[in-house]
């Protein structure tokens, strides 16, 4: 990420979901989750999606257990609903 651009992609979000994110201040492993979630949905012009943990993984660096950590958090801070399709979790 030597010179980012917006001609290279982004992801367009909502100025209430990022003013809702600093006033929260979420742990940083909480926060790496939120916006691998964030990259993955609305990333991609998507309002939820399934991810595998190993997206997140590789997205944000952490170990699976550090992100299954995160994920729970973020759900217990209402953060992140998931939905479940009786298969999989989306988020």
């Amino acid at each position: 990420m030597s010179s980012p651009q917006l001609e290279n992609g982004y992801t367009r979000i909502a100025n209430e979901i990022l003013e809702s994110l600093i006033r929260l201040r979420p742990p940083i492993e909480v926060m790496s989750f939120i916006l691998a979630v964030i990259r993955k949905t609305y990333g991609y012009g998507k309002k939820e999606d399934v991810i595998a943990l190993s997206q997140f993984c590789s997205l944000t660096g952490l170990r699976k257990p550090n992100v299954i950590r995160a994920r729970n958090k973020a759900f217990l801070m209402n953060i992140v609903i998931p939905t479940d399709n009786g298969k999989s979790k989306r988020y």
